[in-house]
């Protein structure tokens, strides 16, 4: 199989959310291109950004053109039998003769986000589709410190880390019910894009707080639901430095 390497090279990994087709044509052309409105991936994997064309027969690749662009930067072009792109895109000209003019990303990033335009000229036709990436990144947690000495106030963070967008929502909770005087701090941004962040609850137990259960509960967009840790309070005689 041929194919048109571009933006970044990487290992392909599917992440695509299949939204209804929206198919742009011409009434008397012979023209049509079928697009999904909208895709997702997750970051660090790859993409596959749908855009397919019928040319009413077989399809001469000759006659064919096709661009891709993200906002107004063309990442990949096929122009009658020679293609060219950026590192880490590519379009198949084995897929072209079959009428799929999708772009493959590999390990997307965050700066891929954006509105995306496929363009297919066929003869003197030419035709436009779109599809807008959403890039997500589920995040992680934890817990490092699950004890606390009598009579000794004591913090609990839960670190929450490597998601995007920023937009979380993050509760410590005790036995079931949430602690509404927790801290959180700023989010913090990684080197490739996603954030982190912490949310620390400090108290002073008794020694009747021992065997309370505290959980720390986070939601996003990139979950399909709340991720959730937990453990028993264990209350020393003495009193430990809370972190």
């Amino acid at each position: 199989m041929t194919t048109l390497w571009g933006r970044r090279a990487g290992t392909m990994g599917l992440g695509v959310l299949l939204i209804p087709l929206l198919v742009l044509g011409v009434a008397g052309s012979r023209l049509q291109i079928v697009a999904d409105p909208s895709s997702w991936a997750l970051l660090g994997s790859g993409a596959l950004l749908k855009c397919r064309f019928d040319v009413g027969g077989p399809v001469d690749l000759s006659s064919l053109r096709v661009q891709w662009y993200l906002w107004e930067e063309r990442l990949a072009q096929y122009d009658q039998g020679r293609g060219e792109s950026q590192p880490g895109a590519s379009v198949s000209e084995q897929e072209l003769e079959r009428g799929d003019a999708s772009l493959s990303l590999s390990s997307v990033m965050v700066s891929d986000e954006g509105l995306y335009k496929c363009v297919v000229g066929y003869g003197p036709e030419q035709l436009q589709g779109e599809t807008r990436l959403r890039v997500l990144a589920a995040p992680r947690l934890s817990i490092p410190w699950r004890a606390a000495g009598t009579d000794t106030a004591t913090s609990f963070p839960c670190h929450v880390w490597g998601f995007y967008p920023g937009d979380v929502t993050v509760t410590w909770l005790r036995d079931g019910r949430v602690l509404t005087d927790a801290t959180r701090s700023a989010p913090q941004r990684n080197p490739d894009g996603a954030f982190n962040l912490t949310l620390t609850y400090t108290f002073t137990p008794t020694a009747s707080d021992s065997g309370s259960i505290f959980s720390c509960r986070v939601s996003h967009a990139a979950l399909a639901q709340p991720l959730q840790e937990g453990f028993p309070l264990e209350v020393t005689g003495e009193g430990v430095l809370g972190l």
